[in-house]
C-alpha cells in the first residue's frame, strides 16, 4: 500500500506539470463516461426500474388484441376494460395471480373552498393501494373498506398536486374537499415518485362496490386491470390462462368484445414501452416505434462512443509515452521491474479517469435533465414513474467504466512504454529517441478507429435526422396552421363529464361566445383528432358486393372542410340541414372510393356500416348515402398508408371536439377561451391538451421518434468531437517528432505549401482508412435501426455521402493547425534541435 501510495502521489506530480494534456485528456474522457452514464440511466431505469411498486418485475397489465384490425401486433393491444364482477370472476377464476386490480381515469375539479383546481383523478379498487406496496409520504393510502357502500367519502394527493396547488401545506390531512362536486376527506400524500394509475394522476378515490345496495342494479367499472404473477409464474403461461377466463367472460357480453380476440397479459415495462413506442394511436397499420429497442441502440451508441474516448486518450498517453522513453529507462536501468513501471503508467491513466468520472458525472447530471425533458408521457399507466438520475445503480455503473477506461486508455501505452530495448534509448539524443517509428503505426491505428466508429455514429444520428424531417414534411391532407383545439367538457363536472354533452355542440351557449371571439373566423365540430385518430371503426361493405373492410367513421360538422382546408375531388361536402337533421349521408376518401368502387363513379351509391346504430339493441346496420369524395388525409398518422375514411354528420350520435380557426397566433386564445366558458359553466373542465393544435398534433406523433433524434444526435456530436481531439492531437504530436526533418526539409528549399500538403496527406491517408472501415460497418449496423426511422433506407447514399463530406471536413480542419505550424518551423532553430 506504501508503494501504492508513493505511486499516486508521483502521479499527481508528474501530471500537474503537464496542465495541457491533462486538460485534453480529461475532457475527452468526462464527455465518454458522461454519455456512457445517461444512457445507462435512462436504459436500467426505463426497462428495469420503472416502477416503484412490490416486486415490480411481476406486474402485469390484462390486455386484449383485437385479431380483426391487422396491422402490428401490438398496436391491436388495449388495457382489457370490465366491471367489478369481471374483476372479481378473474381474480377467483385464475391460479397464475397474486392479486388483481382495477382502475379508470379522467378529469374532474377540485375545491378548497377558496378556488377550483383542475385535477386528474383515478377512481381505484379498495386493493390498489395495498398491491402497490408504496407507503404514503403523510396519512393513509386508500383501503379495501374505503370503497365499502356507505363508508365515508375520502381521497389522495399526489406528491406533485400537493407541492404545487397547496404549497406542502402539512396540515392538509384530514381536510375536506369538493371533489366533483362530492363532499370528500383527504386521508394523505403519496411520496414524490408515486404515479401509479396514470402518469398525470393527481388524486386517488376509491371505487364505491354499489352491487347489491338498496337495489342498485348499476355496476362500478373500470378501464385497466393489473394484476401480480405468483413467484415463477411465465407470461405466457399467464396469457392462457388468462385468454381462457376471459372468452368465457365475453360469451355472457359479446357486445362488448371484438369478434375475434386474444387476452393476453403484458409486462409493465411492454406496456409503459408501448404507450410511448406507438408513433400513432389507433391506427391499424401503424408501424412500431420500439423504444425498447431504441434505448439497447442507445446504450450499444455510447459503448462505442466510450471506446472513441478511450482511443483518443489512449493517444495522448502514447505520444507522452514517447516524450518520457529516457526518464522510463532511467527508472529501468536503475532496478525497476518492468511490473512497477506498468503498475505506475496504470495509476496515471487511474487519476485520469477519476477526475474524469467525476467531471463526467457533473456532465451527466445536465445531460439526463434534457433526456429527462424529451421522454414522452402521455398520461399513461405507470408512465411517470421513471426516475433518470444518478442512483446507486448508475453510480455503481460509472465506476465501472472509470475502471474499465483506466484499463483500456492506459495498458496499451504503459505496456509500449516499457516494451523497447534500454540501451538505445540511453544513448539516444533528445527527446522520444523511439519517436514516431516506434509508436507511429498504433497511434495511426488508434486514430482510424476512432473516425470508424464515429462513421457509425453520425451515419446512424443521419439516418434518423432524415427520417424525422420526412416525417416532419410529409403533406398529411389538412392544414393545421392556426387552428385551436378546444376539447372542453360542457356540463357540470358533478355529472362526471369530461367531452362534449351529447346532442347538438353548436347549440351550446358555449359554442356561441367561442365562435365571436375576437380573432376566430370559424368553428367547428369533429369527434376525432385529425391526422391522428380518426374516430370509431366499423366494418362496411357495398351492398351488393362481397367485398368486406373495416371503415374509420368521423362524425363532423359542415364547415370541417373549411375549417381544416381540405379539397374535394368530385361531389360535395355536408351541408348545414344534412347535419341538422343527422341524416345518414357520407362523404368518402379517394382510398376508400377507389377500393369499393374501383372505377366507377360513386356518387349516390350506398355504404352499408354493420353494428353501427348503437341506440337500438341488437346494433343495427346503418346505410349511408355517398354524396361526395375528398382528397385522402393522413388521419391514422404521417407513417400509415392511407385507409377508407368516411365523414358523416357527428349529430348521429352526438358530441364532439371544437376546433376554431383563427387569424393569427392560435395560442392567444388560450385565457379568452377558458373565459368564456366558464362565464356560463364555472364547473366546466379543460383537457390539457387544449391549445395551437400543431402542439397538439407534434406532441403526439413526433415526440417518440423526438428522443431518438435527440439521443442519438448528441452522441453523434460528442463522437465528432472527440474525433477532431484524436486526430488534432496525433497531428501535433507528429509535427513535434518531426521538426527537425521539416527544419532539413526548408533548409534545402522546400516552400510553405509543399509542407502543409505533406502534413495534410497525412492526416487525410488517416481519414480516408477511418472512413472506408466506418463505411463498411455502417452498412451492416445501421439495419438495426430499422425500427426506428421512417421514409428512408437504413443504407441511403446521400446521409453515407453527408457523413463522409462532414468527417472529411471537420478531420482536414482538425489537421490544418498543425500543418500551419508546420510551416513556421525556423530551419536555423530546428537544426539545433537535437
Amino acid at each position: 500500500m506504501d508503494s501504492l501510495a508513493r505511486d499516486f502521489r508521483y502521479a499527481v506530480r508528474s501530471l500537474s506539470k503537464d496542465r495541457r494534456f491533462v486538460g485534453t485528456a480529461v475532457f475527452a474522457l468526462a464527455l465518454g463516461i458522461g454519455a456512457a452514464t445517461v444512457a445507462f440511466s435512462a436504459f436500467y431505469n426505463l426497462l428495469f426500474n420503472a416502477f416503484a411498486a412490490r416486486d415490480a418485475g411481476r406486474l402485469v397489465v390484462l390486455s386484449v388484441q383485437n385479431a380483426e384490425s391487422g396491422g402490428h401486433p401490438e398496436m391491436n393491444l388495449q388495457p382489457l376494460a370490465g366491471s367489478l364482477s369481471d374483476l372479481d370472476a378473474i381474480r377467483s377464476q385464475n391460479q397464475v395471480f397474486e392479486e388483481v386490480i382495477g382502475y379508470h381515469r379522467g378529469l374532474a375539479l377540485l375545491n378548497d373552498g377558496k378556488d377550483n383546481h383542475q385535477v386528474y383523478v383515478g377512481s381505484v379498487t379498495g386493493n390498489a393501494f395495498d398491491f402497490y406496496g408504496v407507503p404514503p409520504l403523510l396519512g393513509r393510502g386508500i383501503i379495501v373498506e374505503d370503497g365499502k357502500p356507505g363508508a365515508p367519502p375520502v381521497f389522495v394527493m399526489s406528491y406533485r398536486a400537493w407541492l404545487a396547488e397547496f404549497g406542502g401545506d402539512l396540515n392538509l390531512i384530514g381536510k375536506s374537499f369538493l371533489l366533483n362536486s362530492e363532499q370528500r376527506t383527504l386521508v394523505g400524500i403519496m411520496p414524490q415518485r408515486f404515479q401509479a394509475f396514470g402518469a398525470l394522476q393527481q388524486v386517488w378515490m376509491p371505487i364505491t362496490d354499489t352491487r347489491g345496495a338498496g337495489g342498485n342494479k348499476s355496476e362500478s367499472s373500470v378501464d385497466t386491470m393489473m394484476a401480480r404473477l405468483k413467484p415463477g409464474v411465465k407470461i405466457d403461461a399467464a396469457s392462457a390462462e388468462l385468454d381462457v377466463i376471459v372468452k368465457r367472460l365475453a360469451k355472457n357480453k359479446p357486445e362488448e368484445f371484438p369478434k375475434r380476440f386474444t387476452a393476453r397479459v403484458q409486462t409493465g415495462t411492454d406496456f409503459l414501452m408501448g404507450a410511448w413506442g406507438i408513433g400513432t394511436a389507433g391506427g391499424p397499420e401503424t408501424e412500431h416505434f420500439d423504444v425498447k429497442h431504441m434505448l439497447y441502440d442507445l446504450l450499444a451508441g455510447v459503448l462505442l462512443l466510450l471506446l472513441i474516448a478511450c482511443s483518443g486518450v489512449a493517444n495522448l498517453l502514447l505520444a507522452r509515452g514517447a516524450a518520457r522513453e529516457k526518464e522510463i529507462a532511467v527508472r529501468t536501468a536503475l532496478g525497476a521491474s518492468r511490473g512497477r513501471l506498468v503498475r505506475q503508467l496504470l495509476v496515471e491513466s487511474a487519476v485520469l479517469a477519476v477526475v474524469a468520472c467525476a467531471v463526467g458525472c457533473v456532465f451527466a447530471y445536465f445531460g439526463m435533465k434534457v433526456v429527462a425533458a424529451a421522454v414522452p408521457h402521455k398520461g399513461q399507466s405507470v408512465g411517470g414513474e421513471a426516475v433518470i438520475g444518478l442512483d446507486s445503480m448508475v453510480l455503481f455503473f460509472t465506476l465501472g467504466v472509470t475502471a474499465l477506461t483506466t484499463l483500456l486508455c492506459g495498458l496499451a501505452p504503459a505496456l509500449h512504454a516499457v516494451g523497447r530495448d534500454v540501451q538505445p534509448m540511453l544513448t539516444g539524443s533528445g527527446r522520444g529517441t523511439g519517436g514516431e517509428s516506434r509508436h507511429g503505426k498504433f497511434r495511426a491505428g488508434l486514430v482510424i478507429v476512432e473516425v470508424a466508429l464515429s462513421i457509425v455514429l453520425l451515419t446512424g444520428a443521419g439516418l434518423m435526422i432524415r427520417s424525422f424531417y420526412e416525417l416532419t414534411h410529409i403533406d398529411l391532407g389538412f392544414n393545421a396552421k392556426n387552428l385551436f383545439f378546444a376539447p372542453v367538457g360542457l356540463r357540470s363536472a358533478s355529472k362526471g363529464a369530461t367531452g362534449l354533452q351529447q346532442g347538438d355542440a353548436r347549440k351550446t351557449v358555449e359554442f356561441d361566445r367561442l365562435k365571436a371571439l375576437p380573432g376566430v373566423t370559424d368553428i367547428a365540430v369533429n369527434n376525432s383528432l385529425p391526422g391522428y385518430n380518426p374516430g370509431r371503426r366499423f366494418e362496411a361493405t357495398v351492398p351488393g358486393s362481397t367485398r368486406s373492410e373495416t371503415v374509420g367513421f368521423d362524425g363532423c360538422s359542415e364547415n370541417l372542410m373549411r375549417v381544416l382546408e381540405m379539397k374535394m375531388e368530385s361531389g360535395r361536402w355536408l351541408s348545414e340541414s344534412e347535419v341538422n337533421a343527422a341524416q345518414l349521408v357520407a362523404v368518402i376518401n379517394q382510398t376508400m372510393a377507389a377500393r369499393f368502387f374501383g372505377g366507377e363513379n360513386p356518387l349516390g351509391r350506398q355504404i352499408q356500416a354493420r353494428g353501427f346504430d348503437e341506440k337500438v339493441q341488437p346494433a343495427r346496420d346503418a346505410y349511408f348515402q355517398v354524396i361526395g369524395v375528398v382528397r385522402d388525409i393522413k388521419d391514422y398518422g404521417p407513417q400509415v398508408p392511407v385507409l377508407p375514411m368516411a365523414f358523416v354528420p357527428y349529430t348521429i350520435k352526438g358530441g364532439g371536439l371544437l376546433f376554431l380557426k383563427t387569424k393569427g397566433d392560435p395560442a392567444l386564445l388560450m385565457n379568452a377561451v377558458r373565459r368564456e366558458v366558464w362565464a356560463v359553466n364555472p364547473d366546466a373542465i379543460f383537457s390539457p391538451q387544449m391549445g395551437p393544435y400543431t402542439d397538439v398534433f407534434y406532441g403526439l406523433t413526433y415526440s417518440t421518434h423526438e428522443l431518438g433524434l435527440t439521443t442519438f444526435t448528441g452522441v453523434a456530436g460528442i463522437a465528432l468531437a472527440l474525433v477532431v481531439i484524436g486526430v488534432f492531437s496525433v497531428m501535433a504530436y507528429t509535427v513535434s517528432l518531426r521538426t527537425h526533418e521539416i527544419g532539413v526539409r526548408m533548409a534545402l528549399g522546400a516552400q510553405q505549401g509543399e509542407i502543409l500538403r505533406m502534413v495534410l496527406r497525412k492526416g487525410f491517408v488517416l481519414l480516408a482508412a477511418g472512413i472506408f472501415i466506418g463505411l463498411f460497418a455502417s452498412y451492416g449496423l445501421t439495419r438495426f435501426l430499422a425500427s426506428q426511422i421512417w421514409g428512408v433506407s437504413a443504407t441511403d447514399p446521400w446521409t453515407f455521402g453527408a457523413v463522409v463530406a462532414l468527417v472529411v471536413g471537420v478531420g482536414l480542419a482538425a489537421c490544418y493547425l498543425p500543418a500551419r505550424r508546420a510551416t513556421q518551423v525556423d530551419p536555423l532553430v530546428a537544426l539545433r534541435y537535437e
